[in-house]
């Protein structure tokens, strides 16, 4: 009942062989396959540093184990040619934490720094800590890693997230419990506080993203497995939510990505639109909304391929070229790439 009605929310243009083609853009780029020991490569980040040249930040699982809880160290590559070629890995943070460390985010600090946002696993399903590093080189080094979360508290991130508000704040989505909520910043990363907590009144939600809109309120949107993206309004910045709503982006329990289109302004999102699964995780689909987050267009399947699984996408954009990262699971779970001009999400 709930997905019929989602239909008639949606403006949807479909193109016809909606799948990304070799003709309309690069082909997909394996940026991180598996190997010897190596079975997952996974949730990425994408920073621009100074002098142009991109940064990619991943998890990579070493011991034959591609387990949430298996031990995972933080890698980096290095494109100097805006993402179609990139340099050998190399590590960003070692692991020491007592399972592994993951879920990488970047934003630029107002000082110039880069800020490199990461889990700290330490007991499976008992204790993560939310970390913070500053690089004042452009990534070649790291400076002594900060704790802001609660001790003995299993307090989870996303990678590809952390958005900075008009207002100077930074938004660091987080998830603890069953509970959505941001930590917030408003000195540039030195200290930092817990905004309000939200879920939806008939059950849990996890791995929200926020995307401010062109009135200074905060959409956030969540996990949750209740058939679809649930969505939440901040009118103070994330210090306070709105009533946790079903959004028209239906489809499994996974993480959805937005972020605003630069050549528009219009928000793009990257969701896995397979209908009510709970599991499926495909197809792995963009939509376009002309009135921030109220409906959603231009459906176009990003991958379909039938078999397969696409998860965890985040965007970096690059002019108006979408640098997507996500991972796949057949043979392997390995860190793919792709290159997206922003026409192709309106279908042109």
């Amino acid at each position: 009942m709930r997905l019929k009605s989602y239909a008639a929310i949606f403006t949807v243009f479909l193109v016809s062989g909606a799948a990304l083609g070799a003709d309309e853009k690069q082909a997909r780029l394996t940026v991180a396959p598996v190997g010897e020991r190596n079975p997952r490569n996974s949730e990425a980040a994408i920073a621009v540093l100074k002098g142009g040249d991109l940064l990619l930040g991943w998890t990579e699982f070493y011991a034959g184990s591609d387990a949430d809880h298996a031990p995972a160290r933080i890698r980096g590559k290095i494109s100097k040619d805006k993402g179609r070629t990139w340099g050998e890995k190399f590590t960003l943070v070692e692991n020491d934490g007592g399972c592994n460390v993951m879920e990488v985010n970047f934003i630029r600090l107002k000082s110039g720094g880069l800020a490199l946002f990461y889990c700290k696993k330490n007991i499976k399903d008992k204790d993560i800590g939310v970390m913070m590093r500053v690089s004042e080189d452009e990534g070649r080094t790291w400076g002594a890693a900060k704790q802001f979360s609660p001790n003995g508290k299993y307090t989870g991130l996303t990678n590809g997230r952390c958005i900075r508000l008009r207002t100077g704040r930074i938004l660091l989505e987080a998830w603890e419990g069953g509970d959505s909520f941001c930590l917030l910043s408003d000195d540039d990363g030195v200290n930092w506080r817990e905004g309000g907590r939200i879920k939806p009144d008939h059950g849990d939600c996890w791995e929200p993203v926020c995307l401010e809109r062109k009135d200074g309120t905060v959409m956030m949107l969540m996990r949750t497995m209740l058939g679809g993206q649930y969505k939440s309004i901040s009118k103070d910045g994330g210090g306070t939510w709105g009533k946790a709503v079903a959004s028209p982006l239906t489809g499994s329990g996974s993480p959805a990505y937005v972020t605003r289109v630069p050549g528009t302004g219009d928000m793009l999102a990257i969701w896995n639109n397979d209908l009510g699964s709970t599991v499926s995780r495909t197809p792995l689909t963009s939509a376009i909304s002309t009135d921030e987050g109220e409906t959603w267009s231009h459906l176009r399947n990003i991958e379909e391929t039938p078999g397969d699984r696409w998860a965890y996408p985040a965007i970096t954009w690059i002019g108006n070229e979408a640098l997507l990262t996500y991972f796949s699971y057949t043979g392997g779970i390995s860190l793919h790439l792709r290159r997206v001009p922003e026409a192709w999400f309106y279908g042109k």
